[in-house]
């Protein structure tokens, strides 16, 4: 039973430790997302792209990033070990909505090229923390200022206030994949506030 216990245990320190930093996306996952991808490829920059009109972002080819998941836990004020809980980070040029939450309404998929998933993420029907029991998702958000941002990406070419967002797939796609892509949109819900305008999109792996 010990040995048992021991295995588990080594077995989840070895998950932990391989998620070492976050994968970016790094192209367009096809030419006609390309208009609107560009500036969310890569890690955080301060270059976002605001979706509306039926807009949206499509991104694949996730790269391995500098910043390693430790550095984000505290920049994000998350108790250490939380990151490796999630699937997909996000990060947008922050706008207070009519409902003060720190990112914005939109409509999210995930594909593997097998299978695809889909939900959508509305902050004003609970606040920072989402979850849709249709499709089995779930969402955390949270502000960083204009300070805290540049801190934890010194390179990025603007500081404005930032939101990011934390997502739990569902099972049904492999983001370990190197055809998973993401795309993201507005969301059209009656309750649906605001204009997502992502400024970086990464997997953690």
């Amino acid at each position: 039973m010990k040995r048992a216990l021991g295995f588990v245990m080594l077995a989840a320190a070895s998950q932990a430790a391989l998620a070492q930093s976050v994968h970016w996306s790094t192209k367009p996952a096809n030419d006609y997302s390309r208009y609107n991808s560009g500036a969310v490829t890569g890690p955080p920059d301060g270059t976002a792209t605001a979706l509306t009109w039926f807009d949206t972002t499509w991104v694949r080819d996730f790269q391995p990033g500098k910043i390693t998941v430790a550095a984000l836990e505290r920049g994000l004020k998350l108790p250490a070990g939380e990151l490796v809980k999630w699937d997909i980070i996000a990060f947008e040029a922050h706008h207070a909505d009519a409902h003060g939450q720190p990112f914005d309404s939109a409509l999210w998929m995930a594909s593997d090229l097998k299978s695809i998933i889909a939900s959508s993420y509305d902050p004003a029907t609970s606040g920072g923390t989402y979850a849709d029991p249709r499709s089995g998702w779930k969402f955390r958000s949270g502000p960083l200022s204009a300070a805290e941002y540049k801190a934890l990406f010194p390179g990025a070419k603007n500081a404005g206030p930032m939101g990011w967002i934390l997502i739990k797939l569902p099972p049904g796609v492999d983001k370990t994949s190197p055809m998973f892509s993401v795309w993201v949109s507005e969301n059209f819900s009656q309750s649906a506030n605001g204009v997502p305008a992502p400024d970086a999109i990464g997997v953690i792996r």
